[in-house]
């Protein structure tokens, strides 16, 4: 259960529509009971309107009394109820049973009414039958509105009140009393499509709440999953690289230790696989602090160390860094910085990353004998750091999935030379860790244009 008076709206239904009609129906008694205070009201006051103009009628009797007093602790009864109703608060299980007993209370005051037709009507006085018509017209109507949660209950108090007016008005016989049954019957009818298509939008609109409601839920409950599957990546990668780590660490360390012994650069064979160890290790390494990175960057765990530094500095440090890369792979690496570029707040080692990955990345994609060109400039924009190859470019339709992490471009020279997919994610959440942006433009078979975008707060004058 929810808040006193509330059931447990929110509690998904167990078994499909069933359990979406009960909630339903545990829905209508709820508001049922917890309007039922108006009627309760304004049946008392009628009630005493009415006795009051009956004994200025007909004087004070103890029938009249009898059932002014049977009517006023029918409604305290009805009183009584709806306030351990709203104190007990039941859940969809014991919404039957008050539904019952709502129908068994509202009938029961339906009936005494009724009675009072019975008891007290005189179709002869003038004075009595307006005062009696106008009481059953006024108690049926002004019941529609807060008793059509229940079409049942009003049903039963409508017809055992309506009823006995009818009868008693068609048995005299008259014309005129024959007509006003007849606008009671018809008074009736209407009452009884008016309850019946109230229920109906009542439902409708419930059924539409609680089909919003469950679906809200599936949506939160997969977006926990989701996080959960994030963190718990998250958490596996982190632990697989730092595994992976420890060993690449002592491979680097011994492979150079196995070229810096006595005589080992006069044995060709053994200088070129410690080269290889100790090359294959580093990319090994720099493969996997790549997927740390990302991970952390993916569970919100990869901080900033932020400090003054070098633009022009740091970004010739990538070039020369990569430069030995370009060589071998027979690309044309340049760098075109102008003479005063600003400093940058922000972390070095990312922003390096982020730009040694860019032009790795450019590198891989562009067959020998192209260029790739390493250039930025101070805009509006920021700092714009910008790398220009003339690779085999990227389809249109394939850019959304290059920046998706570990996704893989599959098509001719692509697939030849597929590496991670990490760098372009990763340069990506580096910049907006920075409150940047990465932009890529490309054209297939003309190159692509990568933008790492940082913002001017960045930008130290």
């Amino acid at each position: 259960m929810g808040e006193a008076g509330r059931p447990d709206t929110a509690s998904p239904p167990k078994d499909g529509s069933a359990g979406l009609a009960a909630r339903v129906h545990a829905e209508r008694v709820r508001l049922f009971y917890k309007q039922q205070r108006t009627t309760i009201a304004a049946s008392t006051t009628i009630a005493c309107f009415l006795v009051t103009i009956l004994w200025s009628e007909s004087g004070l009797s103890a029938t009249l009394i009898g059932w002014l007093v049977t009517m006023i602790a029918i409604q305290i009864g009805r009183f009584v109820l709806q306030l351990v109703f709203m104190r007990v608060s039941p859940g969809v299980d014991g919404a039957v049973r008050w539904g019952r007993i709502a129908v068994l209370t509202t009938g029961l005051a339906g009936i005494c009414w009724g009675a009072s037709v019975l008891l007290f009507f005189e179709p002869t006085s003038p004075m009595n039958l307006v005062a009696m018509t106008m009481t059953a017209t006024g108690v049926a109507s002004g019941g529609l509105a807060v008793l059509s949660a229940l079409p049942a209950a009003y049903l039963a108090y409508l017809v055992s009140h309506i009823s006995p007016v009818v009868v008693l008005l068609a048995v005299t016989g008259e014309f005129v009393y024959l007509v006003f049954a007849a606008c009671f019957v018809f008074f009736l009818v209407v009452l009884v499509a008016s309850v019946r298509a109230m229920g109906a939008l009542l439902e409708e609109s419930l059924h539409l709440r609680f089909g919003r409601m469950e679906m809200i839920e599936h949506l939160d409950q997969a977006r926990i999953n989701a996080e959960v599957a994030g963190r718990a990546k998250a958490e596996f990668l982190g632990m697989m690289t730092h595994e992976l780590k420890t060993p690449l660490n002592a491979i680097i360390g011994y492979a150079a230790l196995i070229g810096s012994l006595p005589g080992a650069s006069q044995q060709g064979k053994l200088e070129g696989y410690t080269s290889e160890i100790h090359g294959g290790a580093r990319r090994l390494l720099a493969l996997i602090n790549d997927i740390l990175d990302l991970s952390k960057a993916d569970s919100g765990k990869l901080d900033l160390q932020e400090g003054m530094f070098s633009t022009g500095a740091a970004i010739e440090r990538c070039w020369q860094l990569i430069q030995p890369h370009a060589e071998e792979a027979r690309v044309e690496l340049t760098m075109d910085l102008p003479e005063s570029l600003p400093a940058l707040r922000g972390d070095e080692r990312l922003i390096r990353q982020a730009v040694l990955n860019l032009v790795s990345n450019a590198i891989k994609f562009t067959p020998a004998g192209g260029s790739v060109r390493i250039g930025a400039q101070h805009t509006e924009e920021g700092l714009v750091i910008e790398v220009v190859d003339t690779g085999i470019g990227i389809a249109p339709e394939d850019l959304p999935r290059a920046m998706e992490p570990f996704e893989q471009i599959s098509r001719g020279y692509a697939r030849e030379r597929s590496g991670s997919g990490i760098g372009l994610p990763l340069a990506k959440r580096i910049a907006e860790l920075h409150r940047g942006r990465l932009e890529i433009t490309s054209r297939t078979g003309v190159g692509t244009t990568a933008r790492l975008i940082l913002p001017p707060e960045r930008v130290i004058p």
